[in-house]
């Protein structure tokens, strides 16, 4: 009995140790497997920590003078063209695509002040029915969408951690130099120092941003058919440009190597690049 007693201890304390061994095993695994994806997750919580201090940030905005250059480069190692004519191509290149950076940018302005109305128009309702200014911001960033999102959830949680609300919207106008947002931001600012009806004055504020992207609309509407007779009236000489050149492609080609027709064709593609980006200037409503 006593063999028997002391073989069946032996036992169980074999089976815990090897227990308490897998039990140490598992751990140790399930900590090597979640601690490779740790910088993943810092990497992604500074870029989302980037995105809400520069939400307006333009990465991209030196992007198409670099490729403008490599563009020159290229073709002055690879062809025979003057060089005159290849810096052309290449201020060509870089201005037309810096004006579709810069419309890309105007369309990500227009967005937010979309965004911002829907928010206002969430917010008046709730502020009418007596929620307070802070609970109605909360409840309304609920459902609207990036990146207008992720700054009003950060000045709800700077509020709730017990920042001023008037500092903490005039971060907001900093971060977000939009007119609409700025007249937003400042309604807020003084609400918040001094009280009374928000709900009106908020009204207004959607008012204005809704005239904005309306007076927005129908600039880009009437200047729809200027752009494309302009654009009609730049290919046609490049049309008659190529038709020179399969006609007498002799002389055209001793008028491009010299060094006064050179000149004459490096400036007139840089003008037309420069009339387009300054009819475009011209032509865009202000954010």
């Amino acid at each position: 009995m006593f063999v028997l007693a002391g073989a069946t201890l032996t036992l169980r304390r074999s089976l815990a140790g090897a227990t308490a061994g897998n039990r140490l095993g598992d751990s140790i695994a399930l900590l090597s497997q979640t601690s490779d994806p740790l910088p993943i997750d810092a990497s992604s919580s500074r870029a989302d920590r980037r995105k809400i201090i520069q939400p307006l940030s333009r990465p991209l905005r030196f992007v198409p003078f670099v490729i403008g250059a490599l563009v020159s480069l290229t073709l002055g190692l690879l062809t025979s063209i003057p060089l005159s004519i290849v810096s052309a191509i290449g201020v060509v290149i870089a201005l037309l695509l810096a004006q579709l950076e810069s419309g890309w940018y105007a369309w990500r302005l227009s967005r937010i002040e979309r965004q911002l109305i829907d928010l206002l128009d969430m917010m008046i309702p709730m502020l009418r029915s007596g929620a307070g200014a802070s609970a109605a911001l909360a409840a309304a960033s609920e459902v609207t969408a990036s990146p207008l999102r992720d700054q009003i959830h950060w000045c709800v949680r700077r509020i709730q951690l017990g920042d001023s609300g008037s500092s903490v919207f005039r971060e907001l106008a900093r971060r977000m130099p939009i007119d609409a947002m700025e007249l937003f931001s400042t309604t807020m600012s003084v609400h918040w120092e001094t009280g009374g009806s928000l709900a009106p004055v908020l009204a207004s504020v959607a008012r204005v941003a809704r005239d904005r992207q309306e007076v927005a609309r129908r600039i880009r509407s009437n200047i729809a058919q200027s752009q494309f007779s302009t654009i009609a009236v730049l290919l046609l000489i490049y049309f008659v440009a190529l038709v020179l050149w399969l006609d007498r492609p002799e002389v055209m080609k001793e008028f491009a190597s010299s060094s006064l027709g050179s000149a004459a064709i490096a400036a007139t593609i840089v003008l037309q690049a420069v009339g387009i980006v300054w009819m475009n200037a011209i032509s865009r409503p202000k954010a």
